[in-house]
């Protein structure tokens, strides 16, 4: 391999010195590999990890410490557990996930099913698809649709997978399990230094979107919809309902999804596929923070997120990020040589430490009121003037 890029990523700005550690967990018949960040104890001499990926040409330098020893002397830490988006890896987000765990917070991130296959777009006979929907592609874009564009660009997967639902929060579901019998494992270096009755859930993408079912988002089922009778195999994906498909259909109720143990949820950007949203979104019942930027064609839909915000009950809030698209927070794309690199839009380098800071200072406060009980952190929540921040909303 070619010397890789590397992009110094926002450091992080808790009081706490970061460690981060790898563990590997099965996953119906794989290993999955997790990273957790964590506060730890300041090694003198210690570099920080180079957070590499082959098959982008990237390194990430961040400021955690590979295997550093926990700091437990404010322990436990509440923790929270991120889902990065389609094809993304563990570490896509080092600046995000590495800031959270400097502000005294576990992070658990992992490599989904779908990491780092970045062919997904052409695999299985999936270019036939780009070609045979390629108008309706091009329309969504020009209208500013991302959420359906993505939708037939990777038709195929979300068909095997039906919408992800056939693994996405069940490993999201795992990763939890893993943290929680790690932190009652007296042989662990994490051991006691969560804790696991305050638990929060944040995401991008389709993680976003994870995270929001993961948090109560149902998955209602109306007969008399117009795709409610539509074989998924049939005609364009973005015309389904995630809520007509057999996984679906298989639940003990729509709720079944849903988590107790997640407190707080925050979705950044997350790509809204079901068709009744309303309804769905109303059955929310841990605050919820969205993170999204409001750019038209490189951002997932905003009006669909706003409708989940508006149908959600309250606590919430929604922070509209200025000049933002979609892969902003995703620092392990910023210096890839590859062709991606090339193609992204203008606005993905631009000001990037300072959108950065937009999403640590939101993501902190949020999590420091609903899981640590702040409650001067809410002033944050309803500021709207930070840089680049171009509304926030918020309910209470």
């Amino acid at each position: 391999m070619k010397k890789p890029y590397v992009f110094y990523t926002s450091p992080p700005d808790g009081p706490y010195p970061v460690g981060v550690r790898t563990e590997w967990v099965e996953s119906r018949g794989r290993l999955m590999r997790l990273l957790v960040w964590y506060p730890a104890l300041k090694v003198e001499g210690a570099e920080p990890y180079l957070f590499l990926n082959d098959k982008l040409g990237t390194a990430v330098a961040g400021s955690a410490v590979m295997d550093a020893p926990p700091d437990k002397s404010e322990a436990p830490y509440p923790l929270v557990v991120y889902s990065p988006g389609l094809t993304a890896t563990a570490d896509a987000s080092v600046f995000y996930t590495q800031n959270l765990a400097s502000h005294g917070y576990v992070v658990v991130s992992m490599d989904h099913l779908d990491a780092n296959q970045l062919d997904l777009v052409v695999r299985e006979g999936n270019w036939k698809n780009l070609v045979r929907f390629f108008p309706r592609m091009l329309k969504e874009f020009v209208i500013g649709n991302p959420s359906d564009t993505v939708l037939v660009m990777f038709t195929n997967h979300f068909r095997k997978t039906e919408f992800g639902l056939r693994y996405r929060p069940q490993e999201v579901r795992l990763a939890i399990d893993s943290a929680i019998e790690w932190n009652e494992d007296t042989s662990s270096p994490l051991h006691n230094l969560m804790d696991t009755d305050a638990i929060g859930l944040t995401g991008h993408s389709l993680g976003a979107w994870t995270a929001l079912l993961l948090g109560g988002m149902t998955l209602k089922q109306y007969e008399g919809f117009y795709a409610c009778g539509m074989d998924i195999n049939q005609g364009c994906i973005a015309d389904h309902d995630p809520c007509r498909t057999e996984f679906a259909r298989s639940l003990e109720s729509p709720h079944a999804l849903r988590d107790e143990r997640v407190k707080a949820i925050l979705p950044m950007a997350p790509p809204i596929f079901h068709r009744r949203v309303s309804e769905n979104a109303g059955e929310i019942k841990v605050p919820l923070l969205f993170l999204t930027g409001d750019d038209k064609r490189w951002e997932a839909t905003v009006s669909r997120q706003k409708e989940v915000f508006y149908s959600a009950p309250p606590p919430k809030h929604f922070v509209f990020i200025q000049d933002t698209d979609h892969f902003v927070i995703c620092d392990m794309l910023m210096k890839s040589r590859y062709v991606l690199n090339r193609l992204r839009p203008p606005k993905f380098k631009r000001h990037f430490h300072e959108k950065a800071q937009v999403y640590k200072d939101y993501s902190v406060a949020f999590f420091d009121l609903y899981l640590k009980g702040k409650e001067d952190a809410v002033e944050i929540l309803r500021s709207s003037d930070r840089p680049f921040v171009r509304q926030a909303w918020c309910e209470l």
